[in-house]
């Protein structure tokens, strides 16, 4: 009779091949049929556009055709040949994002340039950014992990001779964070399915993948924290599939620990993928009547929670000062029921404006939202049709963007872009950006599905390990999450390139399987005719 443990951890295992496959059909059906994406930038309203079949299975086929022959094209020696196009891929990222650097103009806005004005007068030696009522820190406390990165940045950049902003060394070093998180998301997928020609896949749509390159330049946290996740979760995935006694856990252990807890503090929202990493290390531990990896897991809930609140405990002893507990979580739910200019559940200054208008008081604001959520499920609970509009919109919005926002995002400007990026941002070129971008998608959507349903026939697959499984896990949690959560597009970007990894394996599965069949077609074949 199988353990607990084993009928636990099998359990589990069945509901993530359901749970991929149906989440790989409604990804793709719903981003094959629908487009989202915004064309003023003063408004940035989210409209959603109806994709022609015929246009989107053309954009398909002849991307697929592409990746494939490139792939015969490079395919001999496929070690050599990854480690190549790997090189080149680093390098065009390096180019690239430098060009953007130079001519983007990109500078902080809004959020970002308030957590960066924060850690410059830290860096200049003002405290006074740290008080309970009056700084920015004072609704958004989460934000001093960020502003602690920011602030040693712009420490040692003050040590050299130049009078330029501390911002444009933030961007070229967000061009070596992405890097990084390609290289360790490539060293992941060589570990989890040990397929070269998903390994070259993977490469070929990095190439291709505009909005991570575009987000280079976007000063905020998104790219240092999901590089910092990225060594993190190979780290973890090789302790998990290369374990050879305690020796050699030491360090994949303190690479996972320190990985993740950086990444936490750079992003609180990287809880989530947390939460996921957490999960799986409890269940495999369970599995494998594993005590370390029981402690792991632990020791990752633990690094989850008490990272941020000891980075404020350190600010607070060094202004003698203490912040508020700031906008409540709640009051974000309240906002991602409500409607608002640029979509359902999007950004509309209810947290923000509660909190204010009742003095910086938490606890009257989580009323506040709690009233706000009560009248919105009544609303809901007695217009049925509205509700699964707003919730339809809601999810078409953040999960049909293809370009995950990053001309919104990276907007801003100093002095004006040249020509040529005006255009590709908000001028003629922008429709064909936001067209390459959807097809992108598709093919993720597309691979990923392929996957879903390979692992589902595949009786072998289905005694594969929970670990695989990983980014799916996060990708629910994620979608899960930001249904209730304010909505905005580029907080699925992780999420979208967590799928990367899932579509290469799919797409790769597929065009083994279809060389075969040409294979063995052209065989009979010359076989008739002999």
């Amino acid at each position: 009779m199988k353990k607990t443990s084993d009928i636990i951890y099998r359990i589990s295992v069945n509901f993530m091949m359901y749970g991929c496959l149906l989440l790989g059909f409604l990804l793709f059906l719903c981003g094959f049929l629908f487009t989202c994406f915004a064309q003023d930038m003063d408004t940035q309203q989210v409209l959603t556009a109806f994709d022609h079949p015929l246009v989107s299975i053309l954009g398909l086929v002849v991307s697929l055709i592409g990746v494939t022959l490139v792939y015969r094209f490079i395919s001999p020696k496929a070690a050599e040949r990854n480690g190549l196009l790997l090189k080149l891929l680093l390098l065009w990222y390096l180019v690239g994002g430098v060009i953007l650097v130079l001519f983007s103009r990109t500078v902080p806005a809004a959020d970002a340039m308030s957590v960066y004005t924060c850690a410059e007068q830290l860096a200049l030696g003002n405290t006074g950014v740290i008080h309970p009522t009056d700084s920015y820190l004072s609704y958004y406390p989460q934000q001093v992990g960020l502003m602690g990165y920011y602030e040693i940045l712009i420490r040692l950049w003050k040590l050299l001779p130049t009078d330029f902003p501390a911002y444009h060394i933030l961007k070229v070093i967000n061009i070596f964070w992405a890097q990084i998180l390609l290289y360790f998301q490539y060293k992941s997928i060589q570990l989890l399915f040990r397929n070269n020609r998903a390994d070259t896949i993977y490469l070929l749509i990095s190439f291709i993948n505009l909005p991570l390159l575009l987000y280079t330049s976007f000063v905020y946290g998104e790219i240092p924290s999901f590089a910092l996740f990225s060594i993190g979760v190979w780290a973890f995935i090789k302790l998990l599939t290369e374990s050879k006694g305690k020796r050699h856990s030491i360090l994949p252990i303190a690479i996972c620990v320190l990985s993740f807890a950086a990444s936490v503090a750079l992003r609180k929202n990287t809880l989530i993928p947390m939460i996921g990493v957490i999960i799986v290390s409890l269940l495999t531990a369970l599995r494998r009547r594993s005590a370390k990896l029981a402690l792991l897991g632990i020791l990752f809930l633990l690094v989850s929670t008490f990272t941020l609140p000891c980075i404020q405990s350190y600010y607070e002893h060094r202004a003698n000062a203490r912040l508020s507990s700031g906008v409540p979580a709640i009051s974000y739910f309240a906002m991602g029921m409500q409607e608002a200019s640029r979509g359902a559940g999007w950004y509309n200054g209810f947290n923000f404006y509660t909190y204010q208008d009742t003095g910086m008081d938490t606890e009257a604001t989580a009323i506040i939202s709690k009233e706000q959520i009560s009248r919105r499920i009544e609303e809901f609970t007695e217009n049925p049709g509205y509700a699964a509009s707003f919730y339809g919109r809601k999810f078409l919005s953040q999960w049909c963007d293809g370009s995950y926002a990053s001309r919104q995002a990276t907007l801003a400007t100093l002095g004006g872009r040249s020509q040529f990026f005006w255009d590709i941002y908000q001028g003629r070129y922008s429709q064909l950006f936001i067209g390459l971008c959807n097809i992108l998608q598709n093919i993720i959507y597309l691979g990923f599905l392929l996957w879903a349903i390979h692992i589902f026939r595949d009786r072998k697959a289905r005694q594969t390990e929970l670990y695989l499984y990983l980014f799916a896990i996060i990708v629910m949690g994620g979608l899960l999450f930001h249904m209730i959560w304010e909505a905005n597009s580029r907080y699925i970007l992780p999420y979208g390139l967590l799928l990367i990894p899932y579509a290469s394996q799919g797409i790769a599965l597929l065009s083994e399987h279809l060389s075969f069949k040409v294979h063995a077609l052209f065989k009979k074949s010359s076989e008739k005719k002999n």
